[in-house]
């Protein structure tokens, strides 16, 4: 199903942008491996998934923005996308940004999944060897629908607005008594109270796009990972809340282009995580909170604010994260008898003793083999780190990671475009010094997830849950340390203040 703004022409109007946007979708295939780490077949498929594409241009500065509720965020998938968009628009891979949702109940658009670190030249790339077929017909459309807006945008001014909204989602890091901290699941998370949410971003947000009174398109943005219809033994694909509430929002407006921009959602969930709902139930709570979230899109979109600036701008930066040294290794051998053991009790297919490994916590609900596939990782990453130490390469070790982030000024709109998964604390403090009325932060734009995926802010950088050291999952890093994601929350204010007016 296609939903294309289709104007007429109209001569470039000096500052004043230009817009034009598509919604398409894309029905999985039922028979392909799921989304998560280790591929199992899928129970089902619920609903198509949907992808937007918004072309923006002032005078002759044009960029793309793909939203998409499909995993787009690994780097070779993102890649090929904005390469081949790009090329069809005639402009640089630095002017086309793509953003997931993050849903996880969605099928792997990679072929290939890298736990080492590269960053490959698009041009070496062969889609066919690189994506899955729900991947080549994301590719497809998008260029489609590129080539099909470029000749469509028309003269639009930008109109915004931000409710709150708290019903949907939870702070996923729980804290023990001892101080130690876990990822929360569902039934984690009702031994708090049914209505528990914690510390939770609850900003909700709305960008529109209007000829006069009548509406083009809009931009949303909320934060909190899409899990509740997810379960890990049991995959499936379904339309989470992101895709339900811009639905709601796009029929509300005549069926006009609605994209979701995800926020800083490392170590914030959809409440339904791992809960033992079937199914069909699974998708009808997640479909709920799609409705909840449209609604609260629904109230900002009845009293937008008008831009008072102009303009389309964008600027680029890479920006260092500095890691911890390698643990010690009397430390590092210590920790690998510990997941041996681990493996074995899991091996033996026994329930008690294989809740929790090195940090890691896990459900009632998950299969035994389930945890020791979450688990295997850490194991390959202590030998890893273990290495440098057995063969004397300790100056060898990686001292930072660099990670490239974008920030776009839309008029008054500022929006900051992170790779992986950064905490909520990231976005807080993006929003809280931003020089612009209204800046939206973004995770999961671009590359990163399967390069470093969660991108902890300083307090919680240091912990052993599934969230802060996600590290344990690659074969290139280390933990980080302060200031960790802090810094990145700092380089995007600092280039907002370079491309304002």
């Amino acid at each position: 199903m296609l939903r294309l703004t289709v104007p007429r022409v109209s001569p470039t109007i000096p500052d004043m942008l230009r817009f034009a946007a598509a919604t398409f979708e894309i029905f999985p295939k039922s028979a392909l491996s799921s989304g998560t780490l280790w591929s199992q077949p899928l129970v089902g498929v619920f609903a198509p998934l949907k992808s937007s594409l918004f072309l923006i241009e002032e005078e002759s500065n044009l960029i793309a923005i793909l939203t998409s509720n499909f995993i787009t965020d690994y780097n070779h998938v993102s890649l090929l996308l904005r390469k081949f968009i790009g090329e069809e628009l005639g402009v640089p891979l630095s002017q086309v940004f793509c953003f997931s949702s993050h849903n996880h109940s969605a099928t792997q658009l990679n072929a290939k999944v890298h736990r080492t670190f590269t960053t490959p030249n698009p041009d070496d790339l062969t889609p066919e060897e690189e994506l899955t077929d729900d991947g080549m017909e994301l590719l497809r459309l998008s260029v489609d629908h590129a080539r099909a807006l470029r000749d469509h945008l028309e003269p639009s001014e930008v109109r915004y607005g931000i409710g709150q909204e708290r019903r949907i989602t939870h702070n996923r890091k729980g804290r023990r008594a001892d101080g130690s901290t876990y990822l929360m699941r569902e039934e984690d998370r009702l031994l708090l109270g049914e209505d528990f949410n914690g510390d939770i971003d609850d900003d909700a947000f709305v960008v529109g796009f209007f000829k006069e009174d009548r509406a083009l398109g809009f931009l949303t943005q909320f934060t909190g990972h899409p899990v509740t219809a997810f379960h890990c033994d049991s995959p499936l694909v379904c339309a989470e809340y992101p895709q339900v509430a811009c639905d709601d929002l796009s029929r509300k407006f005549g069926n006009v282009p609605v994209g979701f921009l995800q926020g800083c959602a490392g170590d914030v969930n959809a409440k339904g995580l791992l809960s033992d709902l079937p199914a069909e139930k699974s998708v009808l709570r997640a479909e709920g909170y799609g409705h909840q979230l449209g609604e609260t899109f629904l109230k900002i979109a009845e009293n937008l604010r008008k831009s008072e600036r102009t303009g389309l701008k964008w600027l680029w930066s890479s920006v260092r994260l500095p890691y911890k040294e390698v643990p010690q290794a009397a430390e590092l051998e210590l920790r690998i008898q510990g997941v041996k053991a681990f493996l074995s009790r899991c091996e033996n297919g026994e329930e008690p003793g294989t809740r929790v490994c090195d940090g890691l916590n896990f459900s009632r609900s998950m299969d035994v083999s389930s945890r020791a596939n979450l688990v295997q990782p850490t194991m390959d990453w202590l030998k890893w780190a273990l290495a440098f130490h057995e063969e004397n390469r300790l100056e060898e070790a990686p001292k930072s990671l660099g990670i490239d982030i974008a920030v776009i000024r839309i008029g008054d709109v500022g929006i900051v475009g992170l790779p992986g998964e950064p905490f909520l604390g990231i976005g807080r403090k993006i929003k809280t010094d931003t020089p612009l009325p209204f800046t939206i932060p973004c995770g999961y734009m671009n590359e990163g997830q399967d390069s470093f995926a969660y991108i902890p802010d300083g307090p919680n950088c240091e912990d052993l849950d599934y969230c802060s050291s996600f590290y344990r999952y690659t074969l290139h890093m280390l933990p980080f340390r302060p200031p960790a994601g802090d810094a990145l929350a700092e380089a995007a204010v600092q280039m907002l203040k370079k491309i304002l007016p």
